[in-house]
Parts: C-alpha cells; structure tokens; sequence
C-alpha cells in the first residue's frame, strides 16, 4: 500500500513539474503548437536556444527596440544584413503576436536607419532629409503629406511627432 501511495505522489509531483515548464513558455510560444517564437517578445537567449544565429538576434532585438514591434516577418529584411533569404529562413523560428504597440516616430530626431526601419522608401527618406536640411525641422503632417506617398503617410501620420530637438 505503501508503495501506491509514493507511487501516486511521484506521479502528481512530476506531473506538476512538467505542467509548470510547459506554462512558463506559453507566453512566447505559439499556441497552435508550432514550436515558433514570438517575435515581438522571445528573449535573446530563447531565440538563441532555438538556433537563431547570434548576429541576427542582436539586430532583430535592436529592431524591434527601435520600432517597438514587428508587425510582419517580412519587416525583418529592412535590417542591414538581412536579405530576403534570411528572412525566409527566420520565418521557421518566428510568428508575429499581438503583444506589440509601434513607438512614435520623432521624425526631427530619425535618422536614415530609423526610417528605413518604420518601411520609407529610399526616396522618401532622401526627401525627409533634405526638408530637414533646409528647414532645421518639419513642422507637422501637412509637410510631411507632401513628400510621403499616400500609403505611408497613412499608416504612419498617429505617429509622427515633431519634436525639435
């Protein structure tokens, strides 16, 4: 009798063990059981444990600080470094949660990579520039509406924010 009883215990502590390893990734791992990260908030040593190259993870995290979320995979080829091929290749250690909110963008204070990051295009952020150039800063979304295409002046206009220095 005695034996069942040690026998039952082993089994609820174990049991009870391997039920709290397994909640304490749930937050980061996808719940359709893909084994994925989420992008937006797996730490540096789980996308390392995954098998994510160091260099990557430095940039993605640098990122994604940045911005403050990564709203699709495909962002990730806005990284110097990082080409279409590494991106695809990183689709099978990531999926992109809801657990992000993008950070204004200080538009006087961004420079060239930090736009790029945001998804302007090259024009876009040459003409950024030099409107900074000439004027020392933009002044508001009407300035911006002029030189921005249509889609990211859209996407972007709740974020901008016009901060001098």
């Amino acid at each position: 009798m005695k034996k069942i009883y040690l026998l039952i215990c082993n089994f609820f502590i174990i049991f009870s063990l391997a039920f709290s390893l397994q909640s304490e990734y749930k937050v980061i791992y996808s719940d359709r059981g893909s084994g994925k990260l989420d992008i937006n908030i797996a730490k540096q040593e789980d996308m390392l444990k995954a098998g994510v190259a160091p260099s990557y993870v430095s940039k993605i995290i640098s990122f994604r600080d940045k911005k403050g979320g990564i709203e699709s995979l495909d962002e990730l080829n806005r990284i110097n470094g990082i080409g279409k091929k590494t991106c695809k290749k990183l689709e099978k250690y990531f999926f992109v949660g809801d657990n992000y909110k993008i950070n204004p963008l200080k538009i006087n204070k961004a420079d060239e990579t930090l736009l790029k990051y945001y998804g302007f295009s090259k024009e876009e952020i040459k003409t950024i520039q030099k409107l900074k150039k000439e004027n020392k800063y933009i002044r508001n979304n009407i300035e911006l509406r002029k030189i921005l295409s249509k889609k990211s002046y859209n996407k972007y206009k709740d974020l901008f924010r016009y901060d001098r220095y």
